[in-house]
């Protein structure tokens, strides 16, 4: 049994160690053929695109250089369609504003 658990206990790590974490280094801007999504600072944004709503669709979240804030964009036009963002909201822990400071 504790072989077992060892053995499960490495696969888990190494899962881990696998997995791809979103990449925050380089900030660019994102543009549609409307123009720009990203309304606001514009100046070192740092976008991850994911379903973190679980409608199906990829939304996107967006790191703030200019107040560490992290601002949430929910795409709403469904699964399968050419995305439509909402206006940006801030992301929020205990109704407090959620401020990533870097270095």
């Amino acid at each position: 049994m504790k072989k077992l658990l060892t053995i499960i206990a490495c696969g888990l790590l190494c899962a881990a160690a696998w997995a791809q974490a979103p990449n925050y280094d380089y900030p660019y801007f994102v543009n549609s053929a409307e123009g720009t999504i990203v309304s606001g600072s514009q100046v070192y944004d740092i976008p991850a695109f994911g379903d973190w709503d679980c409608d199906g669709d990829q939304d996107l979240m967006v790191g703030v250089f200019f107040n560490g804030n992290i601002w949430y964009y929910q795409n709403t036009a469904g699964a399968g369609q050419p995305p439509v963002f909402a206006a940006h909201t801030v992301v929020q822990a205990d109704g407090a504003d959620i401020s990533v400071t870097y270095g």
